[in-house]
């Protein structure tokens, strides 16, 4: 979940990770407006002819010939009486005078962006032969946005965070937020990721494609999987990277530890880091067992901890940082730890996640009647677990009567389009063994593993001339070339920057009431 992904962003000057998050605009004074008095009807178009900067790459021109459109959907296909919202749409034409199939990119989320320059400007080598389509994601670009502040604001306790009492607060909240849209005219049942699908579908036929290609990552690799099979006639191939099937946008805990445990095999290979610890897990047990209450006037919130551990280990280069952390409050060193705490609490100023829409569309596909998502998500080994699963336990505490997809869509099933799997043995986010379950339904399917990769490490195959290739090959071919991919193994020895001293730093700058102050700043 960001798929979901949730994705955390971290700033650069105060940085303990590098994982990948930028905050980006939802919407763009470039796309043109309906006239307010207008009564729009599913497949209402405006185009308006503008250019999309290249500021990155010299090889490609500065002025990208691109189309911003503005397009009206039902906001609930299932309902006869729906209202027309509408939603961005953004087009990057092709270099080639005879382009193939076109490329729609289907980003990371829910509850994130579809329109993010981030997303498109490591991926201009498609032009080469392709056009690029952004479709908006409903319920966070467009007219509508199921944003949910107050949510936001009641994630932020002192302590005691992500236990059962949290959640029965949470779900307060957002049984008030559910009837808030309900009355400002939102049918929250309009947002799921079939929705989704039928507005790329529609966008495929308004401009006049006969078939498309999909690149998705993370939660957009649902999206592709799931519109080959309710589109197989649209669909050419399909390339999708840290892979979420049916059923996984809630994270099992089992595995997220047993990741979590491979990183403590590869610590035992440093004899470095045995000096150190000679087992960084059993370290990790016997810290989070003795954990004080705080350190200095921050509470060391176990919750809290766990929840930042997770997001961190979205890139390998974070899970150096996190186990020296550990080492040091083995020692007595607490501010490590206190650290992510105090990230935690910057999440409003840091983030840029819509709730509502993260909250319709991944309950509405993997919610389970009956399942305890508080104590069912803890680890059974005193370790990680799956801490963000436990937003799955809103449902029950708000009483939300939530309206699920189709079942056939809630399950894997056989799809028979041309698709390349990208996996990483270390993502903790998809996990690798969830895509092994998906070999089987696609029997025209290629996966290819990158050892030593966590779920933001794909982002460098996008810069790698070997796989760069490698991917361009796939759409105009079908072909997956046998080329080494070469990559940085994973090293999670000491870290040049300790995660104490920036603590440290933090707390300072939290006692002058700076902190969130800078934070915004680099926002």
């Amino acid at each position: 979940m960001k798929t979901t992904k949730i994705t955390f962003c971290l700033v650069s000057v105060l940085i303990i990770t590098s994982s990948i998050c930028v905050i980006t605009s939802r919407s763009s004074s470039k796309f043109p407006k309906f006239n307010s008095n207008q009564i729009l009807k599913e497949g209402d178009v405006l185009i308006e002819k503008g250019i999309h900067k290249n500021r990155e790459h010299k090889k490609y021109p500065k002025k990208i010939k691109t189309d911003y459109i503005s397009l009206a959907v039902k906001e609930n296909r299932n309902n006869p009486a729906s209202r027309v919202i509408t939603i961005p749409v953004k087009r990057l034409h092709s270099l080639s005078d005879t382009p193939k199939a076109p490329i729609f990119l289907l980003d990371g989320g829910p509850g994130n962006s579809n329109l993010s320059n981030n997303l498109v400007k490591n991926m201009l080598w498609l032009l080469d032969n392709h056009d690029i389509v952004m479709v908006g994601y409903r319920g966070v670009d467009g007219s509508v946005t199921l944003d949910s502040k107050a949510f936001e604001e009641a994630l932020m306790v002192d302590t005691n965070a992500f236990t059962e009492s949290h959640f029965e607060k949470l779900g307060m909240v957002w049984k008030n937020e559910l009837i808030r849209f309900k009355n400002e005219g939102i049918d929250i049942d309009g947002y799921n990721v079939i929705e989704v699908i039928d507005d790329i579908e529609l966008v495929r036929n308004i401009l006049g494609y006969n078939k498309i290609n999909l690149f998705g990552f993370s939660y957009g690799t649902r999206l592709a999987y799931l519109s080959g099979l309710r589109y197989p006639e649209s669909i050419h191939r399909s390339i999708i990277g840290g892979i979420s099937p049916p059923g996984h946008f809630v994270w099992n805990p089992e595995i997220t530890d047993a990741i979590l445990k491979k990183y403590g095999d590869l610590w035992k290979e440093n004899s470095l880091n045995l000096k150190r610890s000679p087992d960084i897990i059993k370290t990790i047990q016997s810290v989070f067992l003795a954990l004080p209450e705080k350190w200095k006037k921050i509470d060391l919130d176990p919750g809290k901890i766990r929840v930042m551990m997770f997001n961190i280990m979205y890139k390998t280069s974070g899970v150096g940082k996190i186990f020296d952390a550990f080492v040091a409050a083995e020692n007595g060193d607490y501010s490590g730890l206190a650290l992510l705490v105090m990230m935690y609490d910057l999440l409003p100023e840091m983030e840029n996640i819509v709730w509502g829409d993260l909250f319709a569309k991944a309950l509405s596909s993997d919610y389970l009647s009956g399942t305890d998502y508080i104590n069912g998500m803890n680890s059974k080994n005193n370790l990680l677990g799956a801490p963000m699963s436990k937003l799955f336990s809103l449902v029950s505490f708000s009483d939300w009567k939530i309206h699920m997809i189709p079942e056939k869509y809630r399950k894997l099933d056989t799809s028979y389009i041309n698709t390349l799997m990208i996996a990483g043995n270390f993502d903790i986010a998809t996990p690798l063994e969830n895509t092994q379950k998906m070999i089987k339904y696609l029997p025209n399917g290629k996966l290819a593993i990158f050892s030593d990769y966590a779920h933001h490490d794909y982002s460098s195959l996008l810069t790698n001339t070997n796989s760069i290739t490698m991917l361009k090959e796939f759409y105009l071919t079908g072909e997956v070339l046998s080329e080494d991919i070469i990559h940085t193994p994973a090293k999670i020895g000491e870290p040049k920057k300790s995660p104490q001293k920036m603590g440290k730093k933090f707390y300072r700058l939290k006692r002058l009431g700076l902190l969130k102050t800078i934070v915004k700043l680099f926002m």
